[in-house]
C-alpha cells in the first residue's frame, strides 16, 4: 500500500506522543475507600479494554506476515456474539485463551433489549445483580460478585471521579460493555476484587453510517440522537464520526425529571498501514430537577414519613437541582515498528463540575417538617494515560506475547458542602416556594482541595507452547499518594502507599473448541485514615482462585463458559479490640469472602434465534472475620444466593440495508433474583422474576422496537434499611418506543 508520510515524519510523531507519556503529568486515582464509595448526602432516610476492538469495519490483511490486530477484533465482533476481546490481557486474545470470566455485551444485544442505562446493559450479564442501593439519575454502583464499586473504564482508562463529579455517560456513545469479572489490578491499577466495567466508545468506521433515531415512552420520556460515520478524504486515511443525543424525561418522584444532552465527535487518521491515531471527545450535561433517585421508597413503621406516599417530594422544586458539566477530551495512538514490537498508548483529560443542592428532613411533629439547606459544589480536573509496549516473539518451542507497561494518573478536585437553615413544610398542604436560600455561612461549611497521583508498572508473558497450553503470568507495581488540605483549617492529610500484584493463568486446548482453565489473580485498593498509633493503613487487598471452561466450536457464533471461583477481600477495617468506651479505633483484620459458580451461553442465529442466558450460584458471600460480633458470619447485605436470567429475540433482519425488506420481530426475557439479606441480616428479601419483552417492525428502511421492562409490574425490595425503617423498590414497568433509521 502507498505510504502518505514518510517514516521520519512516522517517527517524529510517534517520539513525540510516546515521551509526552513520561513528563505528562496526567492521571486517575486510586481512591480513598471514604471518596470513592461514598455515601448518600444526609437525608431523612439515611446518612479499558485498550481500543483494540475499535468497531471501525476494516478489512483483514498481513503486514509481513502479522496480522493486525485492531482489524481482526472489528470484524468478529460484528454481531450478537463477541469473538475477541483484550479487556482481560490488553492484547488481542480470544475468550478462551484469557483464563479469565469475561462478559461482552455487544452493540446488537443492547439495541433488542431496548438498553437506557447500565443497569439494562448488564441486567442479563452473570454475577450482576441491581438489587443493590437504588438507581440514582446521577451514577451508577456496580456490583460484581457481590462487591459494589464505582469505577467505571471507558476505552480501558479509568473514568475519573472527585466528590459528585463523577461521569456517567449515555450508554448510545458505546458500541459494546465489557465485563472483567474478580480482581484485575495487574493491568489496571486499584481496584474492587469484584472486577471491572468496560465502555468501549464508537470509532469513526471506514463504511458511511447514517442514523437517526426517536424515542418516547411513559414519564414524559423523549428523546432524540444521531450517529454519523465514515471517510473524510479519498485516500480513505481520515475517518470520522460524530454520536449526539438529547432526552428528557420525569422521574418517579413528585416534581422530579431529568435532562441530558450528549456530544461525541471522534477522528481516526491512519498516515500507513502501521500506525493510527484516533481522537476522542465527549461532552455531556445533566440538569436533574427534585429528586435524583429513580426508584421510590417504601416507609416502615417507626420512620417519621410511614403512611405519606414514598414517591411524595419533601424539598422544594425552586430549590432542589443537581446540574453535572462533563467535558472530556482523549486519543489512542496505535503504532508496529516491527514484526515484533508494537505500541498503544491512551490518554484522556476530564474537567467535571457539579452543583448539587437539596433540601433535607430532619423531624416530623404534627405534620410540619422541619428542614435543612444543603449546597455542594466539586470541580474536578483529571488525567490519565497509559502506555504499553507488545512484542510477539519466540524461544525455542515457546512462542512469547509479552506486554510491558506503565500508567501515571493524577486527579484534582476541590469541593464545598454547606448547611443552613430552610423553612419548614406541611406535609398535608405541600406548601412550596417560600424562598429557600443558598447557604452561605462559613460557621456550618465543609471543604476541601483534594491531589491523587497513582503511577503503575506492569509486565505480563503470554506463553504458548505444547501446541495445546498457554500460560499467562504478570506482575504489577504501583505507587499512589494522596493530599487532601482542609480549605478552612490549612491542615493537610496525606496518604502515601504502594502495592504490589500478580496474577498466574493457565489454559489448555482440549480440540473441538474447549478450553478448560485454571487462574490466580490480585488487587487492591487504596485505604485512608490511621490506627491508634497515626500509622496510615495498607489498602485493602484481594485475591482469587478461579477454575473455568470455555466452549466456542469454530465457524459458529456461539459461546458457552463456565466458571468456580473463591474470591477474598482482606485488609478491611474493623474495630480495634483494644478499644475503650469513648473510643474507635480500627485495625485491618478483616474478611470478606465469596464462593460461586457462573455459567453463561450467548448464541446468534440458531434457528433464527438469538440466546443470551446466565446463571449465578453464590452459597457463600459473608463477613468472615471481623471485630465486631454482629457482622462476623453474616451474609454480605443485598448478594443473592440464586441470580439467573434468560432472553432470545428473533434474528433482524437486513431491513435497514435493503428498505424492500420487512418483517416483525420478537424477543423476551426473564430475570431472576433471588432472596437476599440486608446489612445484619435480620431481614430476609423475598426473591422474584422480572419479566421483558420486545415487539420489533422493519420497513421502508425504518425499524420501529416497542421493549417493556418489567412487564407485570412486580416490585421488589432495591435496598433495605431497617435501621432507618425504609427500603426502595423497583419503579415499575417502563415502555420505550424506538424508530430508528439506518442508510
Amino acid at each position: 500500500m502507498k505510504k502518505y508520510v514518510s517514516r521520519a515524519a512516522q517517527r517524529s510523531l510517534l517520539y513525540t506522543l510516546i515521551g509526552s507519556s513520561l513528563f505528562w503529568h496526567l492521571p486517575a486515582p486510586v481512591y480513598a475507600a471514604d471518596e470513592t464509595k461514598e455515601t448518600a448526602p444526609p437525608t431523612v432516610h439515611s446518612a479499558d479494554e485498550q481500543a483494540a476492538e475499535a468497531t471501525a469495519s476494516q478489512q483483514e490483511f498481513s503486514l509481513e506476515g502479522v496480522e493486525v490486530t485492531a482489524n481482526k477484533d472489528a470484524a468478529a465482533d460484528k454481531g450478537y456474539v463477541a469473538k475477541r476481546s483484550s479487556v482481560g490481557t490488553k492484547t488481542d486474545t480470544p475468550f478462551e485463551e484469557s483464563a479469565r470470566s469475561i462478559s461482552v455485551i455487544t452493540q446488537e444485544q443492547m439495541e433488542a433489549r431496548g438498553v437506557t442505562d447500565l443497569f439494562d446493559a448488564l441486567g442479563y450479564t452473570p454475577g450482576f445483580s441491581d438489587a443493590t442501593y437504588n438507581r440514582d439519575s446521577r451514577f451508577f454502583r456496580a456490583n460484581s460478585r457481590g462487591f459494589t464499586d464505582y469505577s467505571i473504564y471507558t476505552d480501558g482508562l479509568r473514568m475519573s471521579v472527585g466528590g459528585f463529579s463523577k461521569s456517567n455517560y449515555d450508554p448510545y456513545s458505546f458500541e459494546r460493555i465489557e465485563v472483567l469479572r474478580g480482581p484485575a489490578s495487574i493491568l489496571y491499577g486499584a481496584n474492587s476484587p469484584g472486577g471491572i466495567i468496560n465502555q468501549v466508545s464508537k470509532r469513526p468506521t471506514n463504511e458511511q453510517l447514517r442514523e437517526i433515531q426517536i424515542q418516547a415512552g411513559n414519564d414524559n420520556q423523549l428523546s432524540g440522537a444521531i450517529d454519523l460515520g465514515g471517510e473524510v478524504n479519498e485516500k480513505s486515511n481520515v475517518l470520522f464520526r460524530l454520536t449526539a443525543r438529547t432526552s428528557d424525561e420525569d422521574l418517579p418522584e413528585d416534581y422530579s425529571s431529568a435532562k441530558r444532552q450528549m456530544i461525541a465527535p471522534a477522528l481516526t487518521w491512519k498516515p500507513d498501514d502501521d500506525t493510527s491515531l484516533t481522537l476522542l471527545a465527549h461532552y455531556q450535561k445533566d440538569d436533574i430537577k427534585g429528586s435524583y433517585d429513580t426508584n421510590p421508597y417504601r416507609y416502615l413503621p417507626g420512620h417519621e414519613l410511614y403512611g405519606y406516599s414514598g414517591t411524595g417530594f419533601y424539598g422544594d422544586p425552586g430549590y432542589d437541582r443537581f446540574i453535572r458539566d462533563d467535558k472530556q477530551i482523549g486519543y489512542i495512538f496505535e503504532h508496529r515498528f516491527n514484526d515484533i514490537w508494537s505500541v498503544t498508548q491512551s490518554a484522556r483529560h476530564s474537567d467535571i463540575s457539579a452543583d448539587f443542592k437539596y433540601l433535607s428532613i430532619d423531624s416530623v411533629t404534627d405534620g410540619i417538617a422541619k428542614r435543612t439547606a444543603y449546597y455542594s459544589q466539586t470541580d474536578l480536573s483529571s488525567n490519565v494515560i497509559d502506555t504499553h509496549f507488545q512484542a510477539k516473539w519466540s524461544s525455542g518451542a515457546v512462542d512469547h506475547t509479552t506486554l510491558l507497561g506503565f500508567d501515571y494518573q493524577n486527579n484534582e478536585y476541590g469541593y464545598i458542602w454547606r448547611s443552613g437553615l430552610a423553612p419548614s413544610l406541611n406535609l398535608n398542604s405541600l406548601n412550596y416556594g417560600q424562598g429557600v436560600t443558598t447557604p452561605t455561612a462559613l460557621a456550618s461549611w465543609t471543604s476541601a482541595d483534594i491531589k491523587i497521583k497513582q503511577t503503575g508498572f506492569y509486565v505480563q508473558d503470554q506463553l504458548k507452547f505444547g501446541q495445546r497450553w498457554t500460560a499467562i503470568a504478570g506482575g504489577r507495581y504501583d505507587q499512589f499518594d494522596q493530599d487532601t488540605r482542609n480549605i478552612k483549617t490549612d491542615e493537610h492529610t496525606r496518604i502515601d502507599q504502594s502495592a504490589f500484584t500478580g496474577r498466574l493463568g493457565l489454559v489448555y486446548d482440549a480440540g473441538g473448541g474447549l478450553f478448560p482453565y485454571i487462574s490466580y489473580d490480585e488487587s487492591f485498593e487504596g485505604q485512608a485514615g490511621t490506627n491508634r498509633h497515626g500509622k496510615t493503613f495498607d489498602p485493602t487487598t484481594g485475591r482469587q482462585y478461579e477454575l473455568g471452561v470455555q466452549y466456542a466450536p469454530e465457524n459458529s457464533n456461539i459461546r458457552y463458559s463456565a466458571a468456580i471461583f473463591d474470591l477474598r477481600q482482606q485488609n478491611v477495617l474493623t474495630s480495634d479490640p483494644l478499644n475503650t468506651s469513648n473510643e474507635s479505633f480500627q485495625v485491618q483484620t478483616g474478611e470478606v469472602t465469596a464462593q460461586g459458580l457462573e455459567l453463561e451461553a450467548n448464541i446468534a442465529a440458531l434457528k433464527g434465534l438469538n440466546i443470551t442466558a446466565a446463571y449465578t450460584y453464590m452459597p457463600k458471600h459473608k463477613v468472615t472475620k471481623n471485630n465486631d460480633a454482629a457482622l462476623l458470619g453474616k451474609t454480605t447485605a443485598n448478594v443473592p444466593r440464586h441470580s439467573a436470567s434468560l432472553w432470545f429475540d428473533t434474528a433482524a433482519p437486513e431491513a435497514m440495508k435493503d428498505e424492500r425488506n420487512k418483517g416483525w420481530g420478537f424477543g423476551a426475557g426473564l430475570r431472576y433474583i433471588g432472596s437476599r439479606y440486608d446489612y445484619y441480616n435480620t431481614v430476609t428479601l423475598g426473591g422474584v422474576v422480572l419479566t421483558d419483552a420486545l415487539i420489533r417492525y422493519d420497513a421502508g428502511g425504518w425499524r420501529y422496537a416497542l421493549n417493556v421492562h418489567n412487564v407485570f409490574d412486580k416490585e421488589y425490595v432495591i435496598g433495605s434499611w431497617t435501621g432507618d425503617n425504609y427500603e426502595t423498590v423497583s419503579p415499575g414497568r417502563t415502555f420505550r418506543l424506538t424508530a430508528t433509521r439506518r442508510w
